[in-house]
């Protein structure tokens, strides 16, 4: 009769264990698929940021003084400094 309690809670101990590795299984898993969806994040936000510098310089090209009275002639537009008065 001792021997039938100490199977059974060798059972439950045992299924406590096994319910125990499942729990660490499972958020060992979930934190690698978040660690790599989080290097994924990471990776994309290095690339705008990236992109962000490169249209700032353009910008930052495209406003210069000489490009701009460049376009401004192309388009048909004539500096203040060389308008024609009403006659």
């Amino acid at each position: 009769m001792h021997r039938q309690g100490s199977l059974g809670t060798t059972l439950r101990f045992g299924l406590l264990y096994l319910l125990a590795l499942l729990l660490v299984f499972a958020v060992g898993h979930r934190n690698q698929v978040e660690k790599a969806h989080l290097a994924k994040m990471e990776e994309e936000l290095a690339r705008f940021k990236a992109r962000e510098e490169a249209l700032l310089k353009e910008r930052w090209q495209a406003n210069e003084p000489h490009r701009v009275l460049s376009w401004a002639k192309e388009k048909g537009f004539v500096p203040m400094s060389q308008g024609r008065w009403g006659e």
